[in-house]
């Protein structure tokens, strides 16, 4: 089932923040603030996003409370997560998107935010995969203005940094971060039935980890439709090596670019690196759950959205 985009926003639209994962303060939060109300939106903030639980932006219950108030309020015309970490997937399984699917409205985030994006994407729902409050101030330019883009309806393609020799594939574009894929993978919140193409990015992995996590992934089926990865940043990725504070050299043996060639050599697909999304400064936005086509160009990779 593939449900209508949500309307993109305009000006005096509303934005509401919740956090289903870490807290934030609010002064970490203040250029978040100030950058929506300098792109002529109102914002409104869940009151649990500042509350302590440990790491935790509150409680199970209090996170998943804050971002139904903002799937519910008809005045908030899209959500974006404050911060990602962990905690997400305590509260997918209690969260109502009987509204949200009647009308709905965008959702973004990364990382942690995989989790949203694997539920939503399964049930036809569109969202966008972008950096988040708490890393504003540190995004680069055109992280931030990719998702006022996205979120405005101005982006048409997606383009990689590094060469891609693969063919054109057609797929609806999905995935996120790779730990946080790999964990939901069989569950309600991974479901799809049409090919794919699959977006992975991952951060502080070791390399024999992220060899793991795609066997894992290609074993239990959750690969079977991918017709193509396009691959964001793998950064601070680690080895068994004294340069990473292990007492002896042990390493893997293939970088994690050659890891995840040889898994879509295995499932005789191709492969598109150098795409500028993931635990990076220069995190930039675009659509998950849209149809798309990824293509090679002069340079690189294109994905283009196709309609819906």
């Amino acid at each position: 089932m593939t449900l209508p985009l949500p309307p993109f926003l305009k000006s005096g639209d509303c934005i509401g923040i919740a956090a289903t994962a870490r807290w934030v303060s609010r002064e970490q939060l203040q250029p978040a603030l100030d950058l929506f109300t300098g792109w002529g939106l109102r914002v409104k903030v869940a009151d649990q996003v500042y509350t302590h639980n440990f790491q935790l932006a509150g409680s199970a219950d209090l996170r998943c409370s804050g971002l139904q108030e903002m799937l519910d309020d008809p005045e908030v015309n899209a959500v974006i997560i404050a911060r990602g970490g962990y905690g997400t997937v305590h509260v997918i399984d209690e969260l109502r998107f009987d509204a949200l699917l009647q009308k709905p409205k965008w959702i973004a985030g990364y990382s942690d935010i995989t989790v949203l994006h694997g539920h939503l994407n399964s049930c036809g729902l569109a969202t966008i995969h972008s950096t988040m409050p708490i890393s504003f101030p540190d995004a680069t330019a055109i992280a931030l203005e990719e998702l006022r883009r996205c979120l405005f309806g101005e982006q048409t393609e997606f383009v990689s940094e590094l060469p891609y020799t693969g063919h054109e594939v057609e797929g609806r574009l999905v995935g996120g971060n790779l730990s946080v894929l790999y964990s939901i993978a069989g569950s309600v919140s991974w479901k799809f039935d049409e090919p794919l193409i699959l977006f992975i990015e991952d951060v502080d992995e070791m390399l024999y980890h992220l060899d793991r996590m795609l066997w894992g992934l290609e074993r239990c089926g959750a690969l079977s439709r991918v017709k193509a990865i396009v691959c964001g940043g793998f950064t601070q990725m680690r080895d068994n090596t004294v340069a990473f504070n292990f007492p002896s050299d042990n390493p893997w043996g293939s970088s994690w670019e050659s890891i995840i060639q040889q898994s879509a050599e295995r499932l005789g697909i191709p492969v598109a690196f150098g795409f500028p999304a993931g635990h990076l400064s220069d995190n930039r936005a675009f659509y998950l759950g849209r149809m798309a086509t990824l293509k090679p160009a002069t340079a690189g990779a294109i994905i283009s959205y196709q309609q819906g």
